[in-house]
């Protein structure tokens, strides 16, 4: 009896996860797949997520139709961490003469070395390794890898995968964005009936932006929210603070929402939505978050020793996957490696922009760029 096992949060389930068992089905003649919802998995511990309950049913509905397929509550049930080396633990026991394949994705590949008691799930399991799109993997020098750690070889399913992510789609669903590329139809419809996902404020602050503004917004949340969960920063948190920042973008000072404001210095014209945006922020949605109020007053100049929010936004409004400059590539490397070291590059290359352009510098963004040029671990 083969029997193939998929673990994950599944929040939500979505496509690709669909994608990955018909597969499995397929390329492993298996006779059973088991789907397990974690109750809290490690690698996510922090994150906002949906309940598990409500994970659990999107995982029913979403594979309901796949013959053989079963969504076990498992490790919900257990309550606390889950592990999965416990999990074949407790199927091993369930299914003794069974052969056992761990489906995971190649991002999982190199994060697996570092799960709890590696050695024991491949005791018991066979790892089977799924290709994403835009996430290539070398797997001949994996393989090496693999097999001088635990003397031996994972297996690869032959199919490649969408590069699709349950935060993308979180994020998607907190801008009102079209889910059905990504997700079933009964899923998108469980979520919207039990208002999953949803950040508030997010809606009301789209009404100020226009079409191609409030896209830039929603890429920023995206690229911000792949970091929060290293950095521990609520995912809900990110993407209030990228739909906010650009709020003011358009908005005259004659605006009434802008009654009361008043600067005491004058900032160039492009800063000067920053200062706008944290004041409408404040005034018209209420926030009173000091952390993300400062994250959109400074998201466009940079400040010396910037909170890690702070910084986030300013990087991802910056390096957006929207963005053509030269060199963002490079500098969307460092975002992901090393989050100050791409302040001070990011700084760096603002300000010899700004020079060449002849336009003002604003000496805020300048004792931003001394800041971490001098705190520079590089």
């Amino acid at each position: 009896m083969n029997i193939a096992i998929l673990g994950g949060s599944f929040d939500p389930v979505h496509a690709e996860h669909i994608n990955i068992v018909r597969a499995a089905a397929e390329k492993l003649n298996t006779d059973k797949i088991i789907v397990m919802p974690a109750f809290v998995p490690p690698h996510k511990q922090g994150k906002n997520m949906a309940s598990a309950q409500d994970r659990f049913a999107m995982a029913k509905l979403a594979f309901s139709k796949i013959k053989n397929c079963e969504v076990s509550s498992y490790e919900i049930n257990a309550g606390g961490t889950s592990y999965t080396y416990l999990t074949v633990a407790y199927f091993r026991k369930k299914y003794p003469d069974a052969r056992f394949y761990l489906l995971v994705g190649s991002d999982m590949l190199k994060d697996f070395y570092s799960w709890k008691n590696p050695e024991l799930i491949l005791e018991e399991a066979d790892l089977v390794v799924c290709n994403r799109e835009g996430d290539p993997v070398n797997f001949k020098t994996e393989q090496l890898k693999f097999f001088a750690k635990f003397r031996k070889v994972f297996k690869v399913l032959d199919y490649v995968g969408r590069n699709i992510s349950s935060t993308k789609v979180r994020v998607l669903c907190a801008f009102g964005e079209d889910l059905k590329p990504y997700l079933t139809e009964d899923v998108i419809d469980y979520i919207e009936a039990n208002q999953l996902y949803r950040v508030p404020h997010v809606k009301d602050a789209l009404r100020y932006l226009k079409p191609v503004r409030a896209k830039h917004s929603m890429r920023v949340a995206l690229m911000a929210a792949e970091v929060g969960m290293k950095y521990k920063i609520p995912e809900s948190t990110l993407i209030l603070a990228s739909a906010l920042h650009d709020t003011a973008k358009n908005l005259d000072l004659s605006a009434p929402e802008l009654f009361g404001f008043s600067l005491t210095e004058n900032v160039p014209p492009s800063v000067l939505h920053q200062f706008t945006g944290a004041y409408l922020a404040e005034h018209t949605f209420g926030i009173t978050d000091e952390d993300i109020l400062n994250a959109v007053r400074y998201h466009t100049s940079g400040r010396p020793n910037m909170s890690m929010l702070e910084k986030i936004l300013f990087l991802a409004d910056m390096l957006e996957q929207g963005r053509t400059f030269p060199h963002v590539k490079k500098l969307r490397e460092w975002y992901y490696k090393d989050i100050n070291e791409c302040m001070y590059r990011c700084l760096r290359h603002q300000i010899k922009y700004l020079k060449k352009s002849g336009a003002t510098i604003y000496p805020l963004t300048l004792r931003a760029f001394e800041y971490y040029k001098e705190n520079r671990s590089h």
